[in-house]
């Protein structure tokens, strides 16, 4: 049964940060929590991808980071369709459109998930964007206006 967004957006966002935390376990970072997690999941970005940030923006630079499967996260059309129905967010037995639109939109929508969990409010108020040219932190203000 599809769930309203507040509550789909939830299991996204826990399903995520389990993936993370798994990796961390797997990189011998004992201290994991909320925190940790968010910190590490938007600290290896900035770290592989962050720079992108400036080119096209926020949102499409995590969905590109995530299409390079940075994440273990599915990424085949069954799997990713499972993923939806398993969250939330769409109905059982989708038509052959919705599966397309889903798996299309999969990678931004991904993105937007890891973007809701609003890092710049949760880590230590400290956003993850930074500015390539001498690596400090961009203002909202002074980010690319596509974002």
């Amino acid at each position: 049964m599809k769930l309203h967004h507040t509550k789909y957006k939830k299991k996204y966002e826990r399903y995520i940060l389990s993936i993370v935390a798994n990796e961390m376990k797997e990189n011998g970072i004992k201290k994991i929590n909320r925190n940790t997690k968010i910190d590490y999941l938007f600290n290896r970005f900035n770290t592989e991808y962050g720079f992108m940030v400036v080119r096209v923006g926020k949102q499409k630079a995590v969905a590109e980071w995530l299409s390079g499967l940075a994440l273990n996260i599915p990424y085949i059309h069954d799997d990713i369709i499972n993923l939806a129905i398993k969250m939330g967010s769409i109905d059982k037995n989708p038509s052959n459109k919705l599966q397309n639109r889903v798996v299309e939109n999969y990678f931004n929508f991904m993105a937007n998930m890891i973007l809701s969990i609003k890092p710049n409010e949760r880590v230590h108020g400290h956003t993850f964007f930074y500015n390539p040219d001498n690596h400090k932190e961009i203002k909202p203000c002074n980010m690319a206006k596509n974002d």
